[in-house]
């Protein structure tokens, strides 16, 4: 059951990364017309709005139209450069791969959710910055879901290495 959830999900991977394409268009074309607003305020008198509403909407909408990129650049931040794992072949009924690509379905979802809370937290009395951060953040890891485990394995053991006595 597994193994078939885990091949149904290849294509929800693809329209999940055009649902993101399409989000972040929507968001440039909301930034130019936000940007057409100031400007048109602006030329008429003073005017008191601020130009992070509307950069906050361009970064956003280029993160999601350039999503693939964007978490290959944001993975290789966070976790070095792939590694030669990457290479082996998907088997779609063993149950380790089947989870991991669960795994990355889910956070891709959380990666393109992130990044709307946090272009929708530019808005004024918005307050879902650290909950978009935490999504984006959660989605990096997720997508890189075998290097977030060696991560978390290699603070751990540090951490025991740290409570051994001293004589030992």
């Amino acid at each position: 059951m597994l193994g078939n959830l885990s091949k149904s999900l290849m294509p929800v991977q693809e329209l999940i990364a055009g649902l993101g394409y399409l989000i972040g268009l929507l968001m440039m074309i909301t930034a130019l017309t936000k940007l057409k607003k100031i400007g048109d305020s602006r030329a008429r008198g003073s005017s008191n709005e601020k130009m992070f509403g509307p950069l906050a909407f361009f970064l956003g909408g280029s993160a999601l139209i350039f999503l693939p990129t964007a978490l290959t650049v944001l993975s290789n931040t966070a976790f070095g450069t792939s590694n030669v794992l990457q290479y082996i072949k998907y088997k779609p009924y063993d149950i380790m791969n089947s989870i991991k690509i669960i795994i990355k379905t889910a956070g891709l979802i959380w990666f393109v959710r992130g990044c709307v809370l946090l272009v929708q937290a530019s808005e004024p009395g918005v307050q879902h910055g650290p909950k978009g951060l935490a999504f984006l953040c959660a989605g990096v890891m997720a997508v890189n879901f075998e290097g977030a485990v060696e991560i978390l394995n290699y603070i751990i053991a540090k951490f025991i290495h740290l409570t051994e006595p001293v004589g030992s």
